[in-house]
């Protein structure tokens, strides 16, 4: 298979019935417009397979370099200028004083831009283990297809990485766990250390960016698109193109914002924590980012403690000078943090399986409470047995200002991101152990209950495609008016179905969220307990109210 190199192309696939020999390795043209389909470069021959991608002004291809002694797979990246379409950005901007060298300014620019990226691969890719090599890089002129003219085409050839880009990743397993955050920011700050320690910035942070090689799980940075580097103040028209993927860009990056200018290393910094809160939470932050921009901090406070929050919170200020100025930084912040737990080990403990043993036995435990009960019924009386109203035992807890009661045969354990956590005892753990615990949100501005309600259904509403709301209703605790809601959905992390139930109330610029949540066969178990006894109970400790 042959796949031709040239824009628009006509049919670029070809097929010969023999692989090229040494003797033909230059011969072989492209049956549809006569573009060579062997790339000769100054070190070596290359025959691109299939493409990869394309966008801004490259294209990629997976090719095989015909002159290894393995035949190895690499990536070719072909320039693309689209001088029409450089022209028209240029026009929609122009002013009254035309410049009619500004387009063949930018062509330069652009060519010399790739030259650049060449160099810095070189240097980068031979360097630090986590980008990829530099094979080869030359150019080549050919007739314009149709035409005498020649026209100049221009290559890199780099190392290709067997693996999966983090997007395609995250469609494919679901959102990832803050643990799962922390080992991927292990990998990726030491990267954009080094890339800034040379003076190089990246400028287009973003999953697709972003691939995890299949044999050794290790973290690539990809694309380093030259023409992202292309205006530094020489040419006035820097807006005419966008050299960056919009959603992920910094403020200062944007030329619709108004506010572009200089481009610093914490640039880079705020791409990467877009990317992270679009792994957090399986969607494009496009909407809480561009509309407003601290409410991420609301879709992602469920599913991350209030360090890695603060740490991602000042990633993505809109002055860079209020950022983290390095990744050096942000890994020190990490480490010195509630979070800096070794990254291999999960931030809860694990989940442990049911032994199938205890499943085998179950049945004749059953049996044996049938055949027992009757006996008992006839020592006790039916009536004592039937009327004996069973006592719960209750633990108070009062804490970070709440106060609630629990059943003695429950017990507080170790809480990450919440106030408090609290699981049955004695029980066997499945996928989604049973547990209820407490997290509170700081609130931006002081909410009603009704405003903070229709948020947080809404956000429930959007958490996966198979979220489903069984109950949603206003609730009392005690004094104080609250809202409940119990949903239905899977948790991709576990592969398990789930049900959760949600109690909020809000006060002053705080909301207060218990949660009930367990695997949808266990939940029925515990969930009369909870609302009886521990929701039942719950109340806020405030000056006025010394409580029990």
């Amino acid at each position: 298979m042959y796949y031709c190199t040239r824009p628009h192309c006509p049919s670029p696939e070809n097929r010969f019935p023999d692989s090229p020999d040494s003797h033909t390795k230059s011969g072989i043209f492209c049956q549809a417009c006569g573009m060579p389909l062997i790339l000769q470069g100054r070190k070596g021959h290359y025959q691109t397979i299939k493409p990869l991608g394309k966008g801004g002004f490259g294209a990629t291809f997976q090719a095989i370099d015909l002159d290894s002694v393995n035949q190895r797979q690499c990536v070719i990246k072909r320039l693309n200028i689209k001088v029409d379409e450089i022209q028209a950005k240029v026009d929609a901007i122009q002013s009254a004083n035309n410049d009619p060298e500004v387009v063949n300014r930018i062509i330069q620019g652009i060519k010399a831009a790739f030259d650049r990226e060449a160099q810095v691969l070189e240097f980068l890719g031979d360097n630090s283990g986590n980008i990829p090599t530099l094979y080869d890089y030359f150019s080549f002129t050919a007739p314009a297809f149709g035409q005498q003219k020649e026209l100049e085409f221009k290559y890199l050839v780099q190392q290709y990485i067997q693996g999966e880009d983090i997007s395609k990743e995250l469609r494919r397993k679901g959102r990832f766990s803050e643990t799962e955050i922390l080992d991927f920011l292990k990998q990726i700050l030491p990267i954009l250390q080094f890339i800034h320690d040379q003076n190089s910035i990246h400028r287009d942070i973003k999953p697709s960016n972003i691939v995890r090689e299949t044999a050794t799980q290790k973290l690539f940075l990809i694309d380093f698109g030259a023409v992202k580097q292309v205006f530094s103040g020489q040419i006035n028209v820097q807006s005419a193109i966008v050299f960056h993927t919009k959603v992920y860009a910094a403020p200062e990056q944007r030329p619709e914002e108004g506010i572009i200018g200089q481009i610093y290393p914490s640039s880079d910094l705020y791409s990467l924590a877009v990317t992270c809160l679009e792994l957090l939470t399986g969607t494009t932050p496009v909407d809480y980012l561009s509309n407003n921009y601290q409410n991420w901090r609301q879709q992602a406070s469920r599913i991350i403690s209030p360090s890695l929050a603060n740490i991602l919170d000042k990633m993505l200020k809109v002055n860079p000078r209020h950022r983290f100025q390095s990744a050096a930084e942000v890994m020190k912040a990490i480490n010195e943090s509630r979070i800096s737990k070794p990254l291999t080990e999960p931030l809860t403990e694990p989940p442990t399986i049911i032994p199938k043993q205890l499943e085998t036995l179950k049945p004749l435990l059953i049996k044996s409470v049938f055949l027992i009960l009757p006996i008992i019924v006839g020592v006790i009386g039916v009536n004592s047995y039937l009327r004996s109203p069973k006592v719960v035992e209750v633990v108070e807890y009062a804490k970070s200002g709440i106060k609630f009661q629990y059943p003695k045969d429950w017990e507080e354990t170790p809480a990450i991101d919440q106030l408090t956590r609290i699981v049955p005892k004695n029980t066997i753990s499945s996928s989604l152990t049973p547990e209820f615990f407490i997290t509170t949100e700081e609130l931006f501005s002081s909410e009603t209950l009704e405003d903070y309600t229709k948020f947080s259904i809404q956000r429930i509403e959007e958490s996966g495609q198979n979220t489903k709301i069984i109950k949603s209703e206003p609730i009392q605790l005690g004094e104080t008016q609250g809202y409940q809601v119990v949903y239905e959905s899977r948790d991709n992390i576990h592969k398990v179905n789930f049900q959760e139930m949600q109690v909020w109330i809000v006060n002053g610029q705080k909301a207060y969220i218990l949660t009930y949540r367990a695997e949808d066969k266990s939940y029925p178990e515990f969930v009369k307990t909870v609302e009886d006894t521990i929701i039942k109970s719950f109340k806020l400790e405030t000056s006025r109210n010394k409580l029990w």
